[in-house]
């Protein structure tokens, strides 16, 4: 049977082999956003244009305005403070304290404007997504030529090939202003030639944090003969596969994996929100572009686990702990000294705090949760090195920790609470300890210890650990299971972040309450319409529709979000771009997450885990408008590191293989709830 199993899959996936293009874009591409994006983990471009004008912006994952705010080296920027001024209900004295001054930044790159010879026009941008090439097809007097562009494994700087008959008019740098606004950087070195065109600018003057780099960037013109080498793409190909009945959706899940393959790789930064790609507009990137730990950080790696790419986690990790010093540093400043490490909840590339919204620039439970995410690199690849690194930075967490909170009749109560983004930056953003976002976070945070001591061998650090689950509160419930923001506070407006919700997904290790109804909860948050909702609220209520089962449900809200909120290429925009009523917000900036959170929800819909059933179910949550259609996937992987590929015909008969050490298919079920 297992033979035929398999013979079966090796038919499925040759007749399932798709063409390698993920992006055919008629020219113009009119807005960077829009653009074909390129990428090798450190550096990245964006080819976009019309007429006779081809733009490349060209970014680096490491170029950063690095500074130290003037309001972070006050001595009152500390946790005793922002209770003391949060009692006093003091919105003015708390935004002077904590949220004045200049914030680091990521830093823009540089756009190289080509102007192409007379007689010749762009026609088309094409991207082929497995070997990560783009092509811009142009029309000359002669017919139409084709130039290729990509970056090789390492490089700095954008290969490309143009075909004899196109000609620039033309090379030009443009300078992005914001930097004459921020000071202190030198004028660029710019060499532009036959072989290529280079843009250099040192890092600002007087820099001295040691993640400080300078910034190079540009084009190398190959010859014609020269090709795309690169070891890492067909590797990364090869991880895993989803093969899904829509077209649209399809491209959309292709190219949330295809940002992995191209910004998220090791040795290099992990995606902050915009990744290699910031904004291009002239502008400083929205939200400083910055690492963002209150839910954008945590939805961006959501879906590296199962697609097998555990190189994009263990960067994320990484980056983390190389900045243990930093982390520490900072607790010492919210804490008056305190031991043990802080992980800033809105942080530059060197790990300073960003300012923003009090609640969440400064509370410790936002880097609890990025703590929480990334240990996703161990458990979807379990080996005791990566148990053990872990674990030392979360004992460096859990010390931090201990200065926020008293005990009280062995309940551990935080000074202030919140639920990200409920209140916005108004006092009534701070709820009453602790709230259902801190209580899980928590209880999934000591969870996440306990297991890595255990794999470590250490059984009494474990039994030491799972002592503080459940120390946190009741659950704040309402009477009929519903679940609320904190004690007595249900959500009453339409919200962009369900960040109560966090128990249904993606915390789903946290053990569930007496008297919670994950499905009336999310009812609730849903029933109070997705005016204000924005473009990761979709993707992510598709994950929890996908967890409890609702397929039609899943499939709708991903829908929704894959049509009326990403861009011509694929990338998210925080606004309802087709202005047709899902959001009240229309804007367009651009971040990451939510392509993430789309590709977990596809994810989701496939292939689920219970954690404490141990139960594995194939197919969880197809919609109807895939009845008769057919669905696979290769090699998604589960908690613990086995992998499972597996068919539903169009027939809706089942067939699977798995493999590998860890949680086995300990339950299937193929029944549509």
């Amino acid at each position: 049977m297992q033979v035929v199993i398999l013979a079966a899959f090796a038919a499925v996936f040759a007749s399932a082999a798709r063409s390698g293009t993920l992006l055919d874009l008629t020219a113009p591409v009119a807005t960077w956003d829009d653009g074909i994006p390129l990428g090798n983990g450190g550096a990245g471009a964006l080819l976009w244009g019309g007429g006779d004008t081809l733009n490349v912006t060209l970014d680096r994952a490491d170029f950063w305005h690095n500074i130290v705010s003037s309001c972070y080296g006050s001595t009152n920027f500390t946790w005793e403070t922002l209770v003391a001024v949060v009692a006093k209900k003091d919105d003015a004295r708390r935004k002077e304290v904590f949220d004045k001054g200049e914030s680091a930044t990521k830093l823009p790159g540089v756009r190289l404007v080509m102007k192409l010879g007379e007689g010749q026009t762009l026609k088309r941008f094409r991207l082929d997504g497995k070997t990560a090439v783009a092509t811009v097809t142009v029309a000359t007097p002669s017919g139409d030529r084709e130039i290729l562009a990509w970056f090789d494994d390492g490089d700095k700087l954008l290969s490309m090939r143009v075909p004899d008959g196109v000609t620039f008019a033309s090379k030009v740098f443009v300078k992005n202003l914001s930097f004459d606004k921020l000071g202190g950087y030198p004028e660029a070195v710019v060499e532009i030639g036959e072989k290529g065109a280079v843009y250099r600018r040192s890092r600002r003057k007087g820099a001295d944090n040691r993640f400080d780099t300078d910034f190079e960037a540009g084009v190398r013109f190959r010859a014609a003969g020269d090709a795309p080498r690169s070891a890492f793409w067909p590797a990364f190909n090869a991880k895993s596969e989803v093969v899904l009945p829509d077209a649209d959706m399809q491209r959309q899940y292709d190219f949330a994996m295809y940002l992995y393959g191209a910004g998220a790789r090791a040795g290099h930064a992990p995606l902050a929100l915009q990744g290699l790609w910031t904004a291009d507009n002239g502008r400083l990137p929205p939200w400083h572009g910055d690492y963002h730990n209150d839910m954008n950080t945590e939805m961006t790696y959501w879906a590296a686990g199962p697609a097998g790419h555990i190189e994009a986690l263990e960067a994320f990790a990484n980056f983390f702990i190389e900045r243990l010093p930093e982390c520490r540093a900072f607790c010492r400043k919210i804490f008056k000294g305190g031991d043990g490490a802080v992980i800033p909840p809105t942080m530059g590339y060197a790990a300073q705090p960003i300012l923003g919204w009090t609640a969440y620039t400064l509370h410790p439970s936002h880097g609890i949760w990025a703590f929480n995410t990334f240990c996703d690199a161990w458990d979807y690849d379990p080996t005791p090195e990566k148990a053990a690194k872990y674990l030392a930075f979360g004992r460096e967490l859990a010390a931090g920790l201990e200065h926020a909170w008293k005990i009280e009749k062995g309940v551990r109560r935080l000074d202030l609470s919140c639920s990200p983004e409920v209140g916005d930056n108004r006092n009534e953003c701070f709820l009453t300890p602790n709230s259902t976002y801190d209580r899980v976070i928590f209880d999934s945070f000591y969870t996440w210890l306990a297991r890595l001591a255990e794999a470590c061998g250490d059984k009494a650090e474990a039994a030491k650990w799972r002592g503080y689950v459940g120390t946190f509160g009741p659950p704040n419930v309402s009477a009929d299971g519903v679940l609320e923001l904190a004690a007595g506070r249900l959500l009453a407006n339409s919200h962009r972040h369900p960040s109560h919700l966090l128990q249904v997904f993606p915390l789903v290790d946290v053990p569930v309450d007496a008297g919670v109804d994950f499905a009336r909860s999310v009812d609730q948050w849903e029933s109070l319409t997705t005016r204000a909702w924005v473009g990761f609220s979709f993707p992510w209520a598709g994950c929890f529709e996908a967890r409890l089962g609702r397929g039609d449900r899943a499939y709708r809200y991903l829908k929704d979000f894959q049509r009326a909120f990403t861009s011509r290429c694929g990338f998210n925009l925080n606004g309802d771009q087709l202005k047709c009523g899902l959001s009240q917000y229309t804007y367009r900036p651009f971040t990451l997450e939510a392509n993430f959170g789309f590709a977990r929800g596809i994810q989701e819909m496939l292939l689920s885990y219970d954690p404490h059933k141990r139960e594995v179910r194939l197919f969880p949550a197809l919609p109807k408008a895939w009845d008769g259609k057919e669905v696979s996937f290769r090699n998604l992987r589960l908690p613990g590191g086995g992998r499972i590929s597996a068919r539903r015909a169009a027939d809706g008969k089942v067939s699977y293989t798995a493999e590998g050490r860890g949680n086995s298919l300990n339950g299937h079920k193929n029944d549509r709830q």
